[in-house]
């Protein structure tokens, strides 16, 4: 827990939705950039084939360029340089020359990434969640954020977003502290930016009905959440929302299950947008209208995306990011399995390259003896900033009880930051569970390469 965060927790309510509303003034100077970068992007969506293959080849030119010349890895593969000032057809013919890149090789040597082009002192760090137990840490360039927040923004403008619409979001947001263990206000307002922030890690039959209340009182445009989130205050609720109606209800981070689609529709009686990103920002996609999830191409490249691969059995994807220079990731392997739809013309009318559902996250909840449920996509906070770590998962026994497995990268690595961990999931559980950090030496992966990060005997 942070110094700031400590203090804000120290904080009487008021003077915390003081807080929430002078951050907002951030958010909406970050709004606003995010819109003017939308409004540039806006024709990229009505591409034809042709323009989508010759933009993306040429970004790849210019990665690929820089990552021979300044990036440690990629030097012994200088002499392929001079051919890529041929056809743009070669240009994805030389990109399948090089390695495949693992998330395990980012964490153990990061220093073979970076570019000796650019001062670190410039670049922001963009850190993973950890939801396969390894949080990652890649650096970028500001223009690079910009650009990829904008385009996870895109989403919630293609459901219907209008300068001024209220946000209710119900996400990892720290809003209210979790010495509170039963808060008679399980939100925050923030009146700058127009966000309700409704306290994921308080989820339990005693707030879910004053989260519904407040909602059904403020009447948001969009309600966003984790689908674990969203379909546990449908689940725990017991008061309907009136006459309210969200234009949409906006999810991400995690697979959307059929149950969870069924519950969250009851609920709200809206339409449901998901986006699918990484924090590596390599590549996302934005469902449409129609349903149909669009990459946003400006930010990626997943090979195949443009039928140049023969189709067969999804596998995981194999991404090179098209917008920062400073840590380049080629040919990476997220970890995902991305289904390319190279020939799927959308009825939404945008051009974007099309992608079946990602396979992502298979996760459980932690469910405490009082009835919360806290989401895995929440309890990734825990482990936002550790180093040290190759992989970890969190095991709920029947007995409610956690253990959580920890693989680090140097044997005894997990020592150092047990006492860390441990104290973080204590308060995000409330002290209502006993809590064992546990070192191993292996942990199971799923098909698509990933450890499951939440796994619950309780079902």
């Amino acid at each position: 827990m942070t110094r700031a965060t400590v203090v804000y927790d120290h904080l009487p309510d008021c003077a915390q939705t003081a807080a929430v509303t002078l951050y907002g003034l951030h958010n909406r100077r970050r709004l606003r950039g995010w819109m003017e970068v939308l409004e540039r992007l806006e024709p990229s969506e009505h591409w034809s084939r042709d323009m989508q293959v010759q933009f993306v080849a040429q970004r790849l030119r210019t990665i690929l360029q820089g990552a021979f010349d300044d990036v440690p890895r990629y030097g012994a593969y200088r002499s392929l340089k001079r051919q890529l000032a041929g056809p743009d057809n070669e240009v994805f013919e030389i990109l399948r020359e090089l390695p495949v890149l693992t998330k395990q090789e980012i964490v153990e040597e990061p220093q073979q990434l970076i570019s000796k082009r650019f001062q670190r002192s410039t670049l922001s760090v963009s850190s993973t969640s950890g939801t396969t137990g390894t949080p990652m840490h890649v650096l970028v360039e500001p223009e690079a954020r910009l650009t990829s927040d904008a385009l996870g923004w895109r989403r919630t403008v293609w459901a219907g977003y209008q300068p001024g619409d209220w946000i209710a979001r119900l996400v990892g947001d720290h809003v209210v502290p979790l010495t509170d263990a039963h808060p008679s206000r399980p939100h925050r307002v923030s009146w700058s930016d127009r966000k309700i922030y409704l306290s994921s890690y308080h989820l339990s039959e005693a707030t879910a009905d004053a989260m519904l209340a407040v909602l059904a009182r403020r009447r948001p445009a969009f309600v966003m959440g984790y689908p674990s989130a969203l379909d546990a205050l449908a689940s725990l609720g017991t008061q309907g929302l009136g006459s309210w109606r969200p234009r949409a209800v906006l999810y991400s981070s995690e697979p959307l299950y059929e149950h969870q689609r069924v519950a969250i529709s009851r609920l709200f009686e809206a339409p449901l947008r998901g986006l699918y990103g990484c924090a590596e920002r390599v590549v996302s996609a934005c469902e449409c209208e129609c349903g149909t999830y669009h990459l946003g191409l400006i930010d990626g490249y997943v090979e195949g995306q443009f039928g140049e691969l023969p189709t067969g059995t999804p596998g995981p994807a194999l991404v090179t990011g098209l917008l920062t220079q400073a840590m380049p990731l080629v040919r990476y392997k997220l970890g995902d399995t991305i289904e390319v739809l190279p020939d799927t013309l959308c009825r939404c009318g945008r051009t974007l390259p099309a992608i079946g559902p990602v396979l992502t996250k298979l996760e459980d909840v932690v469910v405490t003896p009082s009835g919360r449920r806290i989401s895995a996509s929440t309890l990734t906070w825990a482990f936002k900033d550790l180093v040290g770590i190759r992989r970890s998962q969190i095991r709920q026994r029947r007995d409610f009880s956690i253990q959580v497995l920890v693989l680090p990268i140097q044997k005894g690595g997990a020592a150092a930051i047990a006492e860390i961990l441990l104290t973080r999931l204590l308060d995000m559980t409330f002290h209502e569970v006993p809590v064992q950090v546990v070192e191993v030496e292996a942990l199971a992966v799923t098909q698509a390469g990933k450890t499951r990060f939440v796994v619950s005997e309780r079902g």
